[in-house]
């Protein structure tokens, strides 16, 4: 089997950061952390890129108005058109309203399905999922796993580099 890198756990949140900040600093490039729950600093160290997502959702938002507009338009000047008491057949006021909601339609399936790609779901296996020492049934650790395509990764100098930043333990990942 091959491997894929080296998990190391760490008690609390502080020492994960300045375990990332650590290996960032040693040239470090190629991490990922898991913790339970979410922790800005880490957007920093590892350099997560800001999301693209509001961008997305707007797009799906103007996409959806405009294309609900276009139906309502189409199925009242061309496909159905009925003169009722004299009124324009292109009313936009009372189109605007239905097209409002196809906007919020439209944002709604952007951000989902943006969500969903942006993550990289469905993903139902993960190589760290291998390493025995990454379990729900523990809870409550923080983990920092360096990839072993990293070019600094060395086995055992980045076992002992991670080692002497406050890991408790530090596993190999199969792949």
């Amino acid at each position: 089997m091959s491997r894929y890198g080296l998990l190391a756990v760490f008690a609390d949140p502080e020492v994960l950061v300045e375990a990332a900040r650590g290996m960032r600093e040693r040239g470090y490039r190629r991490m990922d952390a898991f913790s339970p729950f979410p922790m800005k600093e880490l957007n920093e160290v590892l350099a997560i890129p800001k999301t693209r997502l509001p961008w997305a959702v707007l797009a799906g938002g103007i996409a959806g108005a405009a294309l609900v507009y276009a139906l309502i338009w189409y199925s009242v000047e061309i496909d159905y058109a009925i003169n009722v008491g004299g009124r324009p057949l292109h009313s936009w006021p009372p189109f605007v309203v239905i097209a409002f909601e196809g906007g919020i339609l439209g944002a709604a399936f952007a951000g989902f399905l943006g969500v969903l790609a942006a993550n990289g779901l469905p993903r139902y296996y993960h190589p760290v999922f291998n390493a025995e020492s990454f379990t729900y049934a523990g809870g409550g650790r923080f983990y920092l796993l360096i990839e072993a395509t990293d070019p600094k990764y060395r086995k055992g100098i980045t076992k002992g580099q991670l080692t002497r930043l406050g890991a408790e333990i530090v596993e190999e990942v199969e792949a």
